[in-house]
């Protein structure tokens, strides 16, 4: 049997050691026939193993150098080099601080009509469906039973508001559907009111910080530049915040940015609603921000006109490498790509700082092509991250935490406006009717700022202001998810509550 039908990876306990410590190197293969492989590294062979068929879990222990540096394992089978793994040595584990900060962003567009008719489940499936089988269920559900599982583990999450309210609306009164009703009792409803109390059981426990942000998930920094809505934007924060508080039974201090679409304007918002941080990217805002700039491993100020914000610049290489490198051959192969990650998060901190690592937490497990080995992938990652806390290594942080031993000594004066994608095009640009829809939903908006000026703001008003907020959730213009039956269906609620006022003022 040739090496070629070996499928055989190397995945060292830790990827951080002290000089000379016992290191525990696993084998995991997986094999149709008896086969021997070895291990070896700069002093050669370190070890023979029989592999035998099925796929197993080998363990062979060595001794690290006792030199500080970057060291490769190499796997053989009959003569073939099968996988190369690094390590590191460390000297003095704490005569540096490194901590690690995971921010996981669970998002759904508010998806009904304004009927209260659901045009799509998403908040539901992506909870309580088979989408990890055999490994779990949904991506949400999969997240909080990780929680609840290793307690070491902490970890901040945006809870998004629009999420949160339709968890909520299916627990307590169930969802109407084009398929039916969703009732409370159903299954489905119980997994969602079963993973929701694990959220909230991991946040008073103070394992995780949550992140409110506003209701609809709009690209904010774009609403300002482009319509000039400051307003629409602070009342979906106000309101977010208020479902993040009921729902979750925690005071946000914290804001996740949607797309992490900012704008210098959202300083003095946050700051006037009483949030104090959030995230956004260090390629596409650090690297282009004014002031007293240095590295990403380390919280900024953002000086508005009125107010400031304490910002962390997530990692954008790690971010993105989980998000969108996350399609796995096999179990072995996905717990093997976990270690590659967790090497590259220890190399990151090897100086010491504030390593973030910000992303979606369903769609880097849904759009995997394999999605049910995200689970033990993610699994993994969790197990060796501890490993390494318990060492002394790093510590797993929370936002809120960090934010309170903040010394940020650097100051921005300014963020250039941009997405997590450093621009809009995604938004405003990829599809051929964006500008028509943009233009429509800007003298809409226009619209109800004239109505207001003559009226004040009343229940016609408030309910033209409301049916924006979901016109302009962000999923419904990103290119390859556009929407225009759901934008129309709500803009032609604000053009109908107008009607009647403009008829009126004519």
């Amino acid at each position: 049997m040739s090496a070629s039908h070996v499928e055989a990876y190397i995945i060292p306990e830790t990827p951080v050691t002290a000089p000379g410590d016992k290191l525990l190197v696993s084998i995991v293969a997986a094999t149709s026939k008896s086969v021997t492989a070895s291990i070896s590294w700069h002093r050669g062979l370190l070890a023979s193993v029989e592999l035998k068929p099925g796929a197993r879990e080998y363990v062979v222990e060595i001794s690290a150098p006792r030199t500080p540096g970057s060291y490769e394992l190499v796997l053989k089978v009959e003569g073939s080099v099968l996988d190369r793994a690094r390590f590191r040595v460390v000297d003095a584990f704490n005569s540096v601080t490194r901590r690690l900060a995971l921010v996981w962003h669970h998002h759904q567009a508010p998806n009904y009509l304004p009927s209260g008719l659901y045009h799509a489940l998403w908040a539901f499936i992506h909870t309580c469906s088979e989408e990890l089988a055999p490994y779990s269920k949904g991506p949400y559900y999969h997240h909080a039973v990780v929680l609840e599982k290793y307690r070491e583990y902490r970890c901040t999450y945006n809870l998004s508001p629009s999420l949160l309210a339709q968890w909520v609306e299916l627990i307590e009164r169930g969802v109407k559907h084009n398929g039916g009703l969703l009732e409370p009792s159903s299954p489905c409803g119980e997994i969602v009111r079963k993973t929701l109390q694990m959220y909230r059981d991991a946040a008073a426990r103070g394992q995780i910080d949550v992140l409110t942000s506003m209701y609809a998930h709009s690209i904010a920094g774009y609403l300002i530049e482009h319509l000039g809505a400051e307003d629409i934007v602070k009342e979906e924060v106000e309101y977010g915040a208020e479902i993040t508080r009921r729902v979750v039974g925690v005071e946000p201090r914290g804001a996740w940015t949607p797309e992490m679409a900012f704008h210098m304007k959202l300083v003095d918002i946050y700051s006037d609603i009483g949030i104090e941080y959030t995230v956004l990217d260090n390629k596409c805002h650090l690297e282009r921000s004014v002031g007293d700039r240095g590295s990403h491993l380390e919280p900024y100020v953002v000086k508005g006109e009125k107010g400031s914000l304490l910002v962390f610049f997530r990692d954008h290489e790690i971010s993105n490498a989980l998000s969108f490198k996350n399609s796995f051959r096999s179990e072995i192969h996905a717990v093997r790509s976990a270690y590659e990650i967790a090497l590259k998060i220890a190399e990151k901190l090897i100086a010491g700082g504030t390593l973030v690592v910000a992303l979606d937490g369903e769609n880097w497990m849904i759009f995997s092509q394999k999605p049910p080995l995200t689970a033990p992938f993610y699994e993994k990652l969790v197990s060796l991250l501890l490993a390494c806390q318990r060492l002394g290594y790093l510590e797993l942080a929370i936002l809120r935490d960090l934010v309170k031993r903040a010394d940020a000594r650097r100051k921005l004066t300014h963020v250039p406006t941009a997405s997590w994608l450093c621009g809009f095009a995604k938004w405003h640009g990829e599809v051929r009717d964006h500008t028509i829809y943009w233009e429509r939903a800007k003298r809409l908006y226009a619209a109800v700022k004239e109505y207001e000026s003559k009226h004040g703001r009343d229940e016609v008003s408030k309910k033209a202001r409301w049916a924006l907020w979901h016109a302009l959730d962000s999923d419904y213009w990103w290119a390859e998810f556009w929407n225009p039956r759901v934008i129309d269906a709500w803009l032609q609620v604000v053009e109908e509550l107008l009607k009647p006022a403009k008829l009126k003022s004519h």
